[in-house]
């Protein structure tokens, strides 16, 4: 009885409840960018930018991960699955690069919302990135 109900509650299941890392970054970048509710062209090409320089891809799969990281988001309730993937395995530096990518979403269009502040901030105390270096992040980004 048990395995049946495990079965059907799992059956439709087509990925795993761990995200991988490159989706798991592309994620956090694709929730900055929709955090002031307004997506710019500006704000995707950052992130694709980003995307090949911390995941090391080049400009087609940046643009395809980016795509399956909205779909992602579309689907998702919680950010905490992806910043668990991230917590398990960045290291420190790989994570204050994240949140500097972030700010760069951010600040592509201009402007950084509070919106936009608030999910970097939380971001960054999930992934244990002091607080100086949130601040340092953001200043080295762009425009404070």
């Amino acid at each position: 009885m048990w395995d049946k109900l495990v079965r059907a509650l799992g059956a439709g299941r087509v990925e795993s409840a761990v995200p991988r890392r490159e989706l798991a970054i592309a994620v956090l970048l694709v929730e900055t960018l929709r955090a002031d509710f307004a997506e710019g062209e500006a704000e995707k090409v950052a992130a694709r930018g980003i995307l090949r320089e911390l995941c090391v891809l080049d400009e087609a799969a940046s643009a395809a991960l980016l795509a399956e990281a909205e779909a992602t988001v579309r689907k998702s309730v919680s950010l905490h699955p992806f910043v668990a993937e991230l917590n398990a395995v960045l290291p420190a530096e790989d994570k204050r690069e994240l949140i500097g990518g972030m700010w760069r979403v951010a600040h592509a269009d201009g402007r950084v919302h509070p919106g936009e502040e608030a999910l970097i901030r939380r971001v960054a105390d999930l992934l244990y990135v002091p607080h100086h270096e949130f601040i340092r992040q953001k200043l080295a980004s762009g425009p404070a």
